[in-house]
């Protein structure tokens, strides 16, 4: 199916000032607003949701669980022991600890500009990236880190692991997300090139 180029240079506006208005209200994940930045400068592209990876503390009855779901805790930068500690006095009966790698979907305006970003993303480390969506108004790329961690913490009412365990599990999930923050960095500094240098027109 072609892009009406058009109807995504109109996607691309409404978006752009939706976007504007989500991080005027804290919406956005601050450490990824540069990256976001450089990609809505890309005239085949836009940035449409984003997350830039977090460590997460929640009770649920089985991992994952979008509906059932209670978050303890939740950060974007690395974690003390004490951070965790407190989570871990809540009652719940069952606790959760997730590092969650940065997602990025990205509307481009054609299939030519679809591969051009595809062999950037995969260049800056984002092995997991592909198209998700393909409608006469854009095709949107996905691009997903590999840092993801998820164990229980407390299950049925047992807390399930030893009390001086947990500085080593908060420094495995420290250094996931560190690792995380390094991959949106070099994807900025890849697509920084992208940005200033020519390119041809990939909405043609």
């Amino acid at each position: 199916m072609p892009v009406e180029r058009k109807l995504w240079a109109r996607r691309k506006e409404r978006t752009l000032a939706e976007l504007e208005s989500h991080m005027e209200a804290g919406r956005v994940d601050e450490d990824i607003i540069p990256l976001l930045d450089i990609i809505n400068s890309l005239d085949y592209a836009f940035t449409t949701s984003s997350c830039s990876g977090r460590i997460q503390v929640y009770e649920a009855t089985e991992p994952g669980d979008k509906f059932g779901i209670r978050t303890l805790g939740k950060w974007h930068s690395p974690i003390a022991v004490d951070d965790l500690v407190r989570t871990l006095q809540d009652g719940a009966d069952s606790i959760w600890l997730a590092v969650l790698p940065p997602i990025i979907h990205i509307a481009v305006c054609g299939v030519k500009a679809a591969f051009h970003l595809l062999d950037l993303l995969r260049s800056a480390g984002f092995k997991r990236a592909g198209i998700i969506s393909a409608s006469e108004d854009g095709i949107t790329l996905e691009a997903i880190g590999t840092e993801r961690m998820e164990a229980p913490l407390r299950l049925s009412g047992m807390d399930v692991f030893r009390e001086d365990a947990i500085p080593l599990i908060v420094e495995r999930a420290n250094s996931l997300l560190i690792r995380s923050k390094r991959r949106i960095r070099r994807l900025e500094e890849v697509l920084m090139d992208e940005a200033a240098g020519s390119v041809d027109n990939l909405c043609r």
